[in-house]
């Protein structure tokens, strides 16, 4: 199994439960076999671009959906606030909601650490 294969598949997962769907259900809407889904999603099975196609519709996804691997490189001097931020959002929206807002509870602390208060 290639590591595109495992990163497409684990995408393709995270996407699926954003959208609140099981296998049986993504794979009844993209017209594929669950267990073909399930195999995808663990990537252990080369999905064919006509099965990706078929699974991008159901789940109303764009290639850059699946395909987006930007990373950020903080010493780049074109990086923007925005961008950074950007990228979050897009890491998170794969993310459960439980998992989301303890990200959030535990971000709140670390920069409520780290503000500067003058009696201290």
């Amino acid at each position: 199994m290639s590591n595109l294969q495992v990163i497409v598949g684990e995408k393709i997962k995270n996407y699926r439960k954003i959208k609140g769907l099981t296998q049986l259900e993504l794979g009844t809407k993209a017209n594929i076999k669950q267990g073909y889904l399930g195999d995808v999603e663990r990537g252990a099975r080369n999905i064919s671009l006509e099965s990706l196609e078929k699974i991008m519709g159901a789940l109303d996804l764009k290639p850059s959906d699946l395909f987006g691997y930007h990373e950020i490189d903080l010493k780049d001097a074109n990086y923007e606030l925005e961008s950074v931020i950007q990228k979050h959002s897009e890491f998170l929206r794969t993310k459960r909601v439980e998992d989301v807002k303890m990200i959030h509870r535990i971000s709140l602390e670390i920069f409520n650490s780290l503000e500067w208060k003058p009696n201290e």
